[in-house]
């Protein structure tokens, strides 16, 4: 119809005649959605017979032999199956076998040979992994020996009587106005309650992180090492420092009659055998000072096994390469060629 025509038409044949158009694509779209199953449908088909065909043996046509093929197996006669070399798993199991012992012999004499320089680097590998897994050892000897020794010392500090005296106080009075600012909140505050500021605010900041693992530690030989509070909501154990751990562990209150007990120093390392006779309360220069002394201990443990663990990984690696290097599988399918008989070692053979 065209557009002239369409102009004269009664106003409702006008509308049944717009409408006609999107009733045909309707049925367009719907014929399309049919075609595009169907198709789907066929391809689904055609895999099942495709796989049909891999699961269930094919009938050969005995009249032709052509399509007949005889197994490879050592010694059958009979015709393979379809898409295979063999009549059955157990032709294919014998000539594999057959294969590797006929092999496997001459590519081990070929190995026995000439040496193996990865071989020799392997061997040199263990003995310095060896060697630094003792050393290893000891350090962590030694830091278990300090241990022990830095509890005697803080044992023997806090059996000294208690000594006020005013002199010892003088210089930290006299820098009552001395102002730095907090590393941690960046507050302006007196060295006088410095290091007292600065542990608590670090305390605070470093309850807002977590460090946990889902296993608790269990290693032989150690005692306070992590901390290994277990949380019920995150179903981890806290692997912090069980001395510096400010979530689990609180430090005790002190009294008024506690003794600081810091051995006192010359030379910044050279001990004098006197110990800080002041009361702990008053005593700011050495705040805390037995965690940050077990601390630290407890750091140095902790890196020694480290060291040992990492060690041991890397001896587990080398011990699996040395294994897979002369294996069934490397030799069959390497093979090294030495064009002179005379010559031992391969690396040299091609320089005159």
């Amino acid at each position: 119809m065209s557009d002239k025509e369409f102009l004269f038409l009664d106003p409702t044949l006008q509308k049944q005649a717009v409408n006609l158009n999107p009733m045909k694509n309707k049925e367009k779209k719907q014929k399309q959605k049919q075609k595009q199953k169907q198709k789907q449908k066929q391809k689904q088909k055609h895999k099942h017979r495709h796989m049909d065909k891999w699961k269930q043996p094919q009938q050969v046509d005995v009249k032709d032999p052509a399509s007949l093929q005889q197994c490879l197996g050592p010694g059958c006669v009979h015709p393979t199956r379809p898409h295979s070399k063999y009549c059955s798993d157990d032709c294919g199991m014998k000539l594999a076998a057959d294969r590797i012992y006929e092999i496997l012999p001459q590519r081990i004499r070929q190995w026995q040979k000439s040496p193996c320089i990865a071989e020799e680097h392997s061997k040199k590998m263990l003995e310095r992994i060896h060697r630094e897994q003792q050393e290893a050892q000891t350090r962590l000897k030694d830091m278990e020996c300090h241990f022990h020794e830095l509890e005697a010392i803080i044992l023997r500090g806090k059996q000294q009587t208690v000594c006020h005296d005013e002199e010892s106080n003088k210089g930290a009075r006299n820098n009552t106005n001395v102002k730095i600012f907090c590393v941690s909140c960046g507050k302006s505050i007196s060295t006088q309650v410095a290091l007292r500021h600065m542990e608590h605010c670090f305390s605070k900041y470093e309850c807002q992180a977590s460090f946990g693992s889902k296993y608790p530690t269990c290693i032989e030989g150690t005692t306070r090492l992590f901390c290994d509070v277990y949380n019920p909501k995150t179903e981890t154990y806290c692997k912090r420092l069980q001395v510096l751990c400010p979530e689990h562990s609180q430090d005790p209150k002190v009294s008024n009659d506690e003794v600081c007990g810091c051995p006192l120093v010359r030379n910044v390392f050279e001990l004098t055998g006197d110990f800080c006779r002041l009361p702990k309360r008053l005593c700011n220069l050495h705040y805390c000072w037995e965690k940050l002394r077990r601390a630290e201990v407890d750091l140095e443990r902790v890196r020694a096994l480290h060291k040992l663990e990492e060690l041991f990984e890397q001896e587990r690696k080398v011990h699996m390469a040395m294994t897979n290097r002369a294996g069934l599988l490397a030799l069959m399918l390497h093979e090294t060629i030495q064009h002179d008989p005379h010559t031992t070692d391969l690396r040299y053979s091609g320089v005159s």
